[in-house]
């Protein structure tokens, strides 16, 4: 009797084991990273793991852009990894009851769109997709590069200005962009030198409107246009034309 009811308890014991080590083994697996390669236009990872509530957003980006080229191929956890989220930038369409938000996306094919002039880095995407996203030439950047410059030219829609990085080089660079037809077209840039710059000024400062279809832009380095202004904190003047 005795030998019985200890061989029950050996039998109990070990099915317990068993159930724990599954347990846990269950529970490690859920609790880790997804590993591996996943195509720069897939829905269901993009929507269900890095942008929660944004799919519809997503789906029709990617019907835009990445239908008519071979899809680059990311991988997963550098996707999780670099999320920075969706900011909140304003009113782009000034009449509009909307506030519109900005995200970043990679690159989803090597093709270039017909409706931009570059195409090799990561790109600025709307809320608002009436607005057509912004391309640049940079993998270093995030939403908190893009901000409004008012309404420059009096159409009814604010212009952009972007914080545009070249990733290692103290040489940056700050645009200015403006909507027309179905791309934004740079109307202005200056220089944004690091050695110089003073990391506490909001960007937006360094964009003044003078008055419509007139603007400037503060510069300060030692590779100005002029060479007579370097190391001289100067302001650009820029004339938007029709």
């Amino acid at each position: 009797m005795k030998r019985n009811l200890i061989s029950v308890t050996k039998s109990v014991f070990i099915k317990l084991i068993l159930v724990l080590l599954l347990l846990f083994m269950t529970t490690k697996s859920f609790c880790q990273a997804p590993t591996g390669e996943v195509k720069a236009n897939d829905l269901r990872f993009l929507a269900d793991t890095v942008f929660h509530g944004y799919k519809s957003i997503l789906k029709y980006y990617f019907r835009k852009y990445a239908d008519s080229c071979p899809v680059n191929i990311d991988r997963k956890n550098d996707l999780i990894n670099d999320f920075e989220g969706v900011k909140t930038i304003g009113k782009i369409k000034i009449g509009s009851s909307k506030i519109d938000s900005v995200f970043i996306l990679n690159p989803f094919s090597p093709c270039k769109n017909p409706n931009e002039d570059i195409y090799d880095g990561q790109a600025y995407y709307f809320t608002d997709t009436t607005l057509p996203r912004l391309q640049t030439e940079s993998f270093c950047c995030h939403p908190s590069n893009i901000f409004l410059v008012g309404d420059i030219d009096e159409d009814g829609i604010s212009e952009i200005g972007l914080y545009l990085s070249s990733c290692t080089s103290r040489y940056k660079s700050l645009k200015v962009y403006k909507l027309k037809g179905n791309s934004w077209r740079e109307i202005g840039s200056c220089v944004y030198d690091s050695q110089y710059a003073n990391s506490n000024r909001n960007f937006s400062t360094y964009i003044k409107k003078i008055k419509k279809n007139e603007f400037e832009m503060f510069e300060q380095t030692d590779l100005p246009r002029d060479s007579t202004k370097s190391g001289k904190p100067y302001w650009i003047k820029f004339r938007l034309t029709e």
